[in-house]
């Protein structure tokens, strides 16, 4: 309670003095023109697959700026997490990271792992979640979608969806330039080259590189990578535009890093209670605290972390105006080339992944005013993994070697239509076809007595074969969407709709008839307000929702037989989830922003129950049953990465200086109620309540063309867990692996047009 009212009082004073910043969170001097003019300026996206006012959308989206992000320091995936309430990014090793939206999250840790939320890259779906590094940089802006959105993003985004949008070429020279400098030797510099090359073709060049050390102690969770975007578009008519893309990241380094938690009473000469970090550090990553493996006589954890990955994108997107509606085609493939050694979850994970995917994606939607709005659409994805990892059981001297070979393909036919009825009333149906087929060929070993800390891997299959796992699936599912908007007054929208969403199923390592899931469905419903008020400097946007799932996956580490520690996905039996959320933006006067937000989330397991040869901990809030095997069962309970509350508030204060020049200052604060990570719901995994505030100082020359900030994040340095992992075959050292955000970091950000 005390960081709750620290935290209220803080955001009191915020919102006094001068939030996350509402649906639009453009807070960059440049960002919102329409701010210079006493208003809150307009931002056009394309969540619903046209371009239409996002004030007129009806849906839950946040839309934040390419300025914002970089403000906000957003280089990696994870740094996402900050952008809006009720939505959050959780990584645990290698390049793998979960999303998590209104309490719906999978846990994304293998080869066989599907993510909840539909990550798409200028239109381009990423059907694997390991392929997010290297692309937060030049962007128009990035869009949030909270809730379902199977009529028009189809499988994969039970959760919401995100649209990651580059910036495009334009018929005009010029550029820009940024540079980062900070603590924890951060050196992050970037720009972009956009070269009218006739009247009809324009080129944009745009690149990165970041540099910035681990901040635990072991030199994990550091943020190291390359990455460079060629778009070419032609436009050899007013109607038609050819735009040509091809993007290239590198990702280096160590990788994401972790620190152990046990339960108090556990670590010698500890007289507290409840769940204790074993180091007086918590930032003491792994690699340093050997003693807590070689006291059981467990081999030490390996000083040799890394993660290597690069990754390539080539995508054609067509757009044709026709009298109809515009006609647009996505082309695109994608591949990876990635390989880790982590201890990101407390033991030694090793993985090589080559990911690679095809799309087509062909629509029509409309461009005119008209009474009928439309979006049509085919879909087609192709997509092929190749993996091999091992997974270390250090109590059973062993490391289990599994080469996965998936394939699957998808195709989808897809509708949404808005008529309206009167001038301030319309409808909406939405349907969508998707047919999924996916096939493995692939096989487990254990490799005997080959501890650790650093392992010689055979080159091919060795060892004693545990599962053989040749599987085909297909499914297909209908998903719909029905609404209904009112505009009350000219800047006042109601709205209400029920939808429906799904996941497909598929497979992971486990014995024969225990080694498939099968898809998630949710139907979810919504009704929401979106204001301006007061000559548009008052923005309130209000969304309650509430969310019925079906055989909801639920991936978590499971120990199915002596020495078979496997990350499995099982169906839980149904899950409701109900809400509201806030979000709001204040212009108080032409250089006075501030802006306020909030998420509310009930939500419980109504089944949710699991067999296992090792239950969690006895501080475990499930019911665990007689042995063998014992029954966990988790009914009742939140789901995982699900805080109740979350709170945001940022504010932006302008000064005119007598040269037309500018300084400003700026803060942000959220605080997040306390919340399981993990399946083990147990007291050494909860992430305690945390509240973290940023701020920054900066000028801006009077053309608007240079800007130099200097910024300080998690300015109070608390100490935030962000995920925590179990593995019980640990049951010797009872630790649990947690992931910590960022303690307090400082630095100066210099950008220029040009």
């Amino acid at each position: 309670m005390t960081k709750m009212l620290f935290a209220s009082v803080s955001f009191a004073v915020l919102c006094t003095m001068l939030p996350t910043i509402g649906y639009a969170q453009d807070t960059g001097p440049s960002a919102d023109p329409a701010s210079a003019e006493g208003r809150l300026g307009d931002i056009i996206v394309t969540a619903q697959r046209r371009s239409e006012d996002l004030q007129s959308a009806a849906l839950a989206i946040t839309a934040v700026s390419g300025e914002d992000l970089m403000d906000r320091g957003v280089t990696q995936v994870e740094d996402l997490g900050i952008l809006s309430p009720g939505f959050q990014v959780n990584t645990s090793a290698g390049p793998y990271a979960t999303f998590s939206v209104r309490s719906i999250s999978s846990l994304s840790g293998n080869a066989f792992a599907d993510s909840a939320v539909a990550v798409n890259l200028d239109g381009v779906y990423l059907a694997t979640p390991t392929v997010l590094h290297g692309l937060y940089y030049d962007l128009e802006r990035i869009e949030i979608l909270k809730g379902p959105q199977g009529t028009l993003y189809g499988r994969n985004a039970t959760a919401g969806a995100i649209n990651i949008i580059p910036r495009r070429p334009e018929f005009r020279n010029g550029g820009n330039a940024n540079l980062m400098v900070g603590n924890l030797d951060r050196f992050n510099i970037g720009g972009a080259l956009n070269l009218a090359v006739s009247d009809t073709v324009a080129l944009r060049v745009a690149g990165q590189r970041v540099r910035r050390d681990g901040y635990m102690s072991d030199g994990a969770s550091d943020d190291n990578g390359e990455a460079i975007r060629a778009s070419l578009l032609f436009e050899p008519t007013p109607e038609l535009s050819i735009l040509i893309t091809g993007d290239y990241a590198h990702q280096g380094g160590v990788g994401p890093g972790a620190t152990i938690r046990k339960e108090c009473a556990n670590i010698p000469g500890n007289t507290q209670t409840g769940a204790c970090f074993v180091a007086d550090d918590p930032y003491t990553g792994i690699a340093d605290l050997a003693e807590q493996y070689t006291s059981v006589g467990e081999a030490p954890p390996t000083q040799n972390q890394f993660i290597e990955g690069d990754y390539y994108g080539l995508a054609l997107n067509v757009n044709y105006e026709t009298s109809i509606g515009d006609l647009t085609f996505i082309g695109a493939y994608r591949e990876a080339d990635s390989a880790y050694v982590g201890t990101g979850t407390s033991w030694q994970l090793r993985e090589m992944q080559m990911p690679t995917q095809t799309s087509a994606e062909l629509r029509l939607a409309s461009n005119n005013d008209g009474p009928l709005q439309y979006v049509f659409g085919l879909y087609y994805l192709d997509t092929t993994m190749e993996s091999r990892s091992q997974s270390e059981s250090l109590n059973n001297r062993r490391f289990s070697d599994s080469f996965t070979n998936n394939e699957g393909w998808t195709w989808a036919a897809f509708s949404q239509l808005t008529y309206s009825l009167t001038d301030n009333f319309r409808v909406t149906g939405g349907l969508r076809y998707t047919y999924e087929n996916k096939e493995t060929d692939s096989e487990r070993y254990n490799l005997l007595n080959l501890v650790g800390p650093d392992p010689v891997i055979p080159d091919g299959p060795s060892g004693v074969k545990t599962i053989d796992l040749e599987e085909e699936e297909s499914w297909n599912s209908v998903n719909w969407k029905l609404g209904v908007e009112y505009d009350a007054t000219p800047d006042s929208l109601l709205y209400a709709n029920v939808s429906t969403g799904f996941k497909a199923g598929g497979f992971y390592y486990g014995p024969p008839g225990s080694n498939t899931y099968d898809p998630e469905n949710v139907t979810a419903y919504a009704i929401g307000t979106k204001n301006r008020f007061a000559n548009d400097t008052i923005q309130l946007n209000i969304e309650a929702f509430y969310l019925d799932y079906t055989d909801q996956q639920i991936s978590f580490v499971k120990l199915i037989g002596p020495g078979s520690v496997v990350l499995v996905t099982e169906n839980a039996g149904s899950t409701t989830a109900y809400g509201i959320e806030l979000e709001s933006e204040f212009l108080l006067a032409e250089d006075t922003r501030i802006g306020f937000a909030a998420s509310w989330i009930d939500a419980e397991y109504d089944e949710f129950s699991y067999d296992t040869v090792a239950p969690p901990s006895s501080t475990t809030l499930c019911v665990v049953g007689p042995p063998f095997p014992f029954n966990v069962d988790c009914s009742g309970l939140e789901p995982v990465k699900t805080p109740q509350w979350t709170l945001s508030g940022s504010f932006e204060q302008g000064f005119e200086l007598g040269n037309g020049g500018r300084i400003f200052l700026d803060g942000r604060g959220q605080y997040k109620s306390a919340f399981f990570p993990s399946t083990a719901y147990t007291v050494e995994t909860v992430a305690d309540e945390s509240f973290r505030a940023n701020f920054g100082l900066g000028y801006e020359d009077p053309a608007g063309r240079f800007r130099v900030r200097a910024f300080i994040d998690n300015a109070f340095d608390e100490v935030t867990i962000n995920n925590s992992t179990v593995n019980t075959a640990y049951s010797e050292n009872q630790i649990v692996g947690v992931n910590l955000l960022a303690p307090r970091t400082y630095g100066v950000q210099l950008s220029a047009d040009f």
